[in-house]
């Protein structure tokens, strides 16, 4: 029973349909979640719509209920996977892994206040959580971390270069505007903030420099923001290429008996 249910539940390449129908319907709750957590925050819908405000307020119930119940799953069946095999330890093994991490963190604000009193609900980085969700079900968000993982050095390298320029650049703007405006560039923290608006080409204009020297090294400094911030882009758009090019080719291909026609494995559920 519980390796049927952990088959289900927990997202595979086997071609389960079961499985399969599974993540559309979680993800499917999900989305309403967020949904009702987004038009919740509207306060107007309360005021003016409170049958609307009722119905938001039904779907975040049954939705978190849901959420419990797959959690309660997850850690009852996972033991059926041989490397959470052990009843105590086993289980205790899956909960540390990050997917069931995120579940819990989903549920927990409501156990707290159901079971000791403790209102987390409004903490905004617990409520995100639930967007999280939506990676075990979404092969391309997968696929995305997949890619960051492989590239991880490449860009941590890029970007340690990028944070390098960001302090020269914030270093060498307080120097020269600081005595024309010092309530603007009044420290080199508060420069590095327009040296991020400036180098990511953002430019809010909160903070402007207004000396010539001033204005020409800001000209400089978003030139070079161009060029670094072009160098992630590229490196992930290759990995993208890398991994799908691996994904094709060592992904297993089948001859349908019937048809003739060539089935990969991730389409055999639906014949």
């Amino acid at each position: 029973m519980e390796r049927a249910v952990w088959s289900v539940i927990e997202p595979s390449d086997e071609g389960n349909r079961a499985s399969y129908l599974f993540g559309i319907f979680i993800t499917a709750v999900i989305l309403l979640n967020i949904t009702a957590m987004i038009l919740s925050s509207v306060t107007e819908i309360h005021t003016a719509h409170p049958i609307i405000w009722i119905i938001l307020r039904l779907i975040s119930a049954s939705t978190l209920i849901i959420f419990v119940i797959e959690y309660l799953l997850r850690i009852w069946s996972c033991s059926s996977d041989p490397q959470y095999a052990h009843p105590v330890t086993g289980r205790l093994k899956w909960a540390a892994t990050p997917y069931a991490l995120i579940d819990l963190l989903v549920i927990l604000p409501y156990f707290l206040l159901l079971f000791g009193g403790i209102n987390l609900t409004g903490l905004v980085i617990l409520r995100v959580f639930r967007l999280f969700k939506l990676m075990r079900y979404s092969e391309s968000i997968n696929l995305i971390i997949r890619v960051i993982k492989a590239e991880k050095n490449t860009l941590f390298t890029t970007y340690l270069v990028l944070f390098i320029v960001l302090i020269a650049a914030a270093t060498l703007m307080y120097e020269v505007e600081y005595p024309a405006q010092p309530e603007a560039f009044s420290n080199i923290p508060a420069a590095m903030w327009w040296g991020v608006i400036t180098l990511t080409t953002t430019g809010y204009g909160d903070i402007v420099p207004i000396t010539p020297l001033g204005k020409m090294l800001g000209s400089m400094i978003a030139l070079i923001g161009i060029a670094i911030f072009a160098l992630p882009a590229g490196i992930l758009a290759s990995g993208f290429s890398k991994a799908l090019q691996i994904e094709i080719e060592d992904e297993e291909v089948y001859l349908c008996p019937h048809c003739k026609e060539e089935i990969r494995r991730r389409d055999l559920w639906k014949k």
